[in-house]
């Protein structure tokens, strides 16, 4: 029997020979042996630079809103992991994707990045039979007892001692944007980090500036992020990203039922969505 990569191969080569897609966006390998990298493929004889193995961590999803992706490309298969996956329903749901023009190729890779991780192809052809698999399978994964713990045990600290590790991890950044490029659901074509009329956001790389930009970009992910950790893996200078992220998280879950993004296409977004019984004890 193929072995997972080689049925990806099958699967994607099928589906640009069918016509069904005019592109295939997954993983090639990389420089090093244990780095992979993008790969866009159009042709079904260059479908053998598709790889699967441990070492494809990228959250494909973030091409998806490219606009050279977009307007070039009408029809596309993208290989997508479960964070990857929930990043797409999100992105459907936010009118940024349309779900006919999307084929998914699903795979299970249990911890990106360990050489001994298996590696599976997903049987399930459709979103709709991967967003039930993510309700019966995956979700249980999506926040770890360990993430939240996290969480949790940095919201105990006293105000001033939490001020003072969060300076400490802040005054580090040097306003990059690594973490806004590497994550899917940062796709403005003008960020409020860098607009300048007016003018949101210091911009310089300081204090006061990383501090806001920081704090910012970690509410407009609240009830969006997908903890796939993109953030913090491409932060040059190591800051906690994703503690911001998961809290946020816990938060959401705590009073919106349990919500988790990207499990339910169908779904209640907590801050896209108005209901008249929508909670109102956050008023004074």
């Amino acid at each position: 029997m193929n072995n997972p990569e080689q049925q990806l191969r099958d699967r994607a080569r099928a589906l640009l020979e069918g016509s069904e897609v005019d592109l295939v966006i997954g993983y090639a390998n990389g420089n090093v042996p244990d780095k992979t990298t993008p790969v866009f493929v159009t042709s079904p004889d260059d479908i053998d630079q598709l790889v699967l193995n441990p070492f494809c961590r990228n959250n494909l999803a973030t091409w998806l809103t490219r606009k050279d992706i977009r307007t070039r490309y009408k029809r596309v298969a993208i290989v997508a992991k479960e964070p990857d996956i929930r990043a797409i329903i999100v992105l459907i749901q936010e009118s940024q994707v349309d779900p006919d023009a999307i084929r998914v190729l699903g795979v299970r890779i249990d911890t990106p990045g360990d050489p001994q991780s298996p590696c599976t192809l997903l049987p399930q052809t459709t979103l709709e039979e991967l967003q039930k698999h993510l309700q019966t399978d995956f979700q249980p994964r999506a926040l770890t007892p360990e993430q939240l713990a996290q969480a949790e045990e940095l919201e105990k600290l006293p105000p001033a001692e939490r001020w003072a590790y969060w300076r400490k991890q802040l005054d580090r950044c040097i306003r990059c944007y690594a973490c806004r490029q590497a994550c899917p659901m940062c796709y403005c074509d003008q960020c409020i980090a860098t607009m300048n009329q007016p003018q949101w956001l210091d911009t310089s790389a300081h204090p006061l500036g990383n501090v806001a930009w920081n704090i910012t970009r970690a509410f407009h992910l609240a009830g969006r992020c997908v903890n796939c950790g993109e953030c913090e893996r491409a932060c040059p200078v190591d800051i906690p990203l994703m503690a911001l992220n998961r809290f946020l998280a816990r938060q959401v879950g705590q009073h919106f039922d349990g919500y988790q993004a990207g499990t339910d296409l169908d779904g209640y977004q907590p801050f896209a969505s108005y209901k008249p019984d929508d909670s109102e004890d956050f008023i004074l």
